[in-house]
Formats: structure tokens, C-alpha cells, sequence
């Protein structure tokens, strides 16, 4: 693939992530993407031949990084070490790629029936493995005997606070923008309620610091 047809794919999937994240799908449209990266509509259409396939690219520039959270997850076989690194790679996640998070998570919230069948295939199967690398902690008695799913969902929907509420988020911190200490503050909040859940209220708090910054 050529430098110049590399950039200009990157721009038009930066503009659209800005775009679908302030409009949704049905409202964005491709005029409004193409002039937001700097590009005549036609090079829209003719790198991703329509608004569908470009908003498919866009979830599927979001799974490597959720896969990479995950992987964090399983890197230890220290229960501590892996719900810390994964909490603040999830969060990490929504600091860095703010607009395909908040992309991703209106379409899940729609039933994700636009979700390309890859991503599907790719999250499905790393959600199971997160799920047995927590149920095998809780069999071998390092975690408390709580429900591997839904600690799951609850480590989800935590994480996933941080791209979808910014308005009340404002309301609550005083900031239009999350700053840097915001997120390193979501993340250790997260853990410590998180392992204080699941029966690992002794954890000394500088380690809970060391993976929340």
C-alpha cells in the first residue's frame, strides 16, 4: 500500500471516529466526514466504497486495542497483577481513542447489528478465554466465589463510564475534558472496588497505584 493511499485511509478513519462518535451513523454524513480530513469525497468512496464499510473499518480499528487489554488480563497468573492491568489498559483505552470508544459503545448499546462478523468472532472468543482466567482464579481459591460473567460486565461497564457519560462526568469533576489525574483516579477507584469485591480487601494501595497511573 502506497504512503499517500495509507494517509489518506488514516485521515478519512480519524475524521469519521469524530464524526459517528458527535452523530451516530444515520446522522454523520460522507461530505462531512470527507471535509473533516481534509479530502475530496470521492476518495471516500473509492478507499471504502460506502458509509457502511467505513463504519465497519472504524469498530474494527477498535478491536486490537480491547485485545490487548484483554491479553493483560491473562499475562500474570497473579490474580492482583492481571484485574490492575487490565482496569487500567481499559481505561488507558478511553484516554487514548476517545472517539472510536465512544463509537464502539453506541453500537453496542444498538445491539451491535453493524459490527463486522470478524469482530464479533475476535471478541466473543477473547471474552470466553477473560472468563475462564477468571473462573480458574475463583476454582483455585485466589479469588472470592463471585460470578465470572458478571464481574466481567461489571469491569465493562466501569471502564466503559469513561466514554460514555462526558456530560455527567462534567458535572461531577467541574472539567468539560477528563484530564490525565481523571483517568489515573478512575482506574484506581475501579480496582479498589473490584478487588475489595472480590475478597481482596488487604491489597496494599501502592500497588493498586503503581497499575492505575
Amino acid at each position: 500500500m502506497s504512503r499517500i493511499r495509507q494517509h489518506n485511509q488514516n485521515l478519512l478513519l480519524e475524521a469519521a471516529s469524530a464524526e459517528f462518535a458527535a452523530k451516530g451513523f444515520d446522522a454523520a454524513q460522507t461530505r462531512d466526514i470527507a471535509a473533516r480530513a481534509g479530502v475530496p469525497k470521492a476518495n471516500l468512496y473509492y478507499y471504502f466504497q460506502s458509509k457502511e464499510n467505513l463504519y465497519g473499518q472504524v469498530l474494527l480499528g477498535f478491536v486490537q486495542p480491547l485485545l490487548d487489554a484483554s491479553a493483560a488480563l491473562r499475562e500474570s497468573d497473579d490474580p492482583i497483577a492481571g484485574l490492575q492491568a487490565y482496569i487500567a489498559a481499559r481505561i488507558r483505552i478511553a484516554r487514548e481513542h476517545p472517539h472510536i470508544a465512544k463509537v464502539f459503545s453506541g453500537e453496542l448499546l444498538l445491539g451491535a447489528k453493524q459490527l463486522p462478523e470478524e469482530c464479533r468472532d475476535l471478541l466473543y472468543a477473547e471474552a470466553r478465554r477473560n472468563v475462564e482466567c477468571l473462573r480458574s482464579w475463583i476454582d483455585r481459591g485466589l479469588l472470592a466465589p463471585v460470578d465470572p460473567e458478571h464481574l466481567m460486565l461489571f469491569i465493562w461497564s466501569a471502564t466503559r463510564t469513561y466514554t460514555n457519560l462526558g456530560w455527567q462526568m462534567a458535572c461531577i469533576t467541574g472539567r468539560e475534558v477528563p484530564q490525565d489525574e481523571d483517568y489515573a483516579n478512575a482506574a484506581a477507584t475501579i480496582t479498589r472496588l473490584v478487588l475489595g469485591g472480590v475478597g481482596m480487601e488487604g491489597v496494599r494501595e501502592e500497588r493498586v497505584l503503581m497499575f492505575a497511573t
